[in-house]
């Protein structure tokens, strides 16, 4: 009875940290002079920098949303350009490019899919599995950028759907 109560406790503890979250916290964020909405099995960890980081408690993925004032002449076709071919590494390609509006600002999104082949374990026969761990990399015209960071999987994700909602939810505050 302990144990499976002591299960039961672990197994919700981030499902209750959300809930305890939204019920301090409410339904958003503000960072860099903006607010995103937190979804409900969501929560956010902010601490006295202008960053967040957005939990996924049924997934474990995260958001990064941090604050990165870009000089006067930053032009994000050219940071597409040069991340682009930095990051297109043929062992980890850019699966693929999204241009689109936040806020009315533009933001470029580059979704990568990072491989890793792990050892095999030393009672495993000889085979090599490989860990996929799905990101998305995203700098704006203003001073919000966003980083995903999909975990740890076996096979290969391409399904962000969650990721760009969040994203569409940013508006800019009123000053």
């Amino acid at each position: 009875m302990i144990v499976a109560a002591g299960y039961a406790s672990y197994r919700y503890h981030f499902r209750i940290r959300a809930v305890a979250w939204h019920i301090s916290h409410g339904d958003s964020i503000a960072v860099a002079g903006y607010r995103i909405a937190v979804p409900s099995h969501w929560f956010a960890e902010q601490d006295t920098s202008p960053d967040a980081y957005l939990w996924n408690t049924r997934t474990g993925e995260s958001i990064w949303f941090h604050s990165f004032p870009k000089p006067p002449t930053f032009t994000l076709a050219f940071w597409s350009d040069l991340e682009q071919r930095r990051l297109n590494d043929p062992r980890n390609p850019v699966i693929e490019k999204r241009e689109l509006r936040v806020a009315d600002e533009p933001f470029v999104c580059f979704e990568k899919d990072f491989a890793a082949a792990l050892p095999p374990a030393s009672s495993a026969p000889v085979t090599q599995q490989t860990v996929h761990m799905p990101s998305v990399w995203c700098r704006s015209g203003g001073p919000l950028d966003v980083t995903f960071f999909g975990g740890m999987r076996a096979v290969p994700r391409h399904d962000y759907a969650e990721f760009y909602s969040i994203l569409s939810s940013i508006q800019k505050n009123s000053r």
